[in-house]
């Protein structure tokens, strides 16, 4: 449930590629704590660079963008397993996350792998799972971190009706800040309370 402490906010937000074709151009909104956001616009609008631009990945050429705390933390699923990480088991590769190896770390991985709805072995290896499993468990790997402010990227693209139900449930709970870019409208109404629309 969103309350009235806002935890990210763009102030006059400037960004381009190229000088002559901003991304963003003065934009200011902020997101409230707890709040369920549904990022939307047309492709080319910009909703990735948004999360780059959140992650520090680019910078803005004017304005700001302010997290608070200001240790808040930030989490995405990423898109690609990093090869070194491949042959590590599920356990092991979901330990590598936290600084200090939580004491419930197998109740954790089996509650954010029902979240994704992937029954696995936590001793096998990351590389024996096929490519559709190994995007769940990126998915289920950025929800484990229980960040404070979640950005996923159309987390419903590898997941079947099941899954995609699963994965509805677990943010239905999540009572922390998500951010979300979907193309699924139906999936989105079912768990978002406010709608980012940029345009092109």
């Amino acid at each position: 449930m969103a309350n009235d402490t806002i935890v990210l906010r763009f102030s006059d937000a400037k960004f381009s590629y190229v000088e002559s074709k901003p991304v963003l151009d003065e934009v200011s909104f902020g997101v409230r704590n707890g709040a369920k956001v549904a990022l939307m616009g047309q492709n080319g609008a910009g909703k990735s660079t948004l999360f780059k631009l959140i992650l520090g990945e680019v910078k803005l050429n004017k304005g700001g963008i302010f997290v608070t705390p200001s240790d808040a933390t930030i989490g995405i699923a990423k898109q690609v397993i990093p090869p070194e990480q491949m042959e590590l088991t599920v356990r092991d590769w979901f330990a590598t996350t936290f600084a200090e190896k939580p004491y419930n770390l197998d109740k954790r991985i089996n509650d954010v792998l029902n979240a994704v709805n992937v029954t696995t072995v936590l001793t096998k290896k990351v590389s024996a799972h096929s490519g559709g499993q190994q995007a769940r468990l990126l998915l289920a790997y950025a929800l484990i971190q229980d960040p404070d402010i979640l950005l996923l990227d159309e987390p419903t693209n590898n997941l079947d009706e099941t899954g995609i139900n699963h994965l509805m449930g677990y943010l239905l709970e999540y009572d922390k800040t998500l951010i979300i870019i979907s193309h699924d409208a139906e999936f989105l109404n079912c768990f978002t309370d406010t709608v980012l629309y940029l345009d092109v």
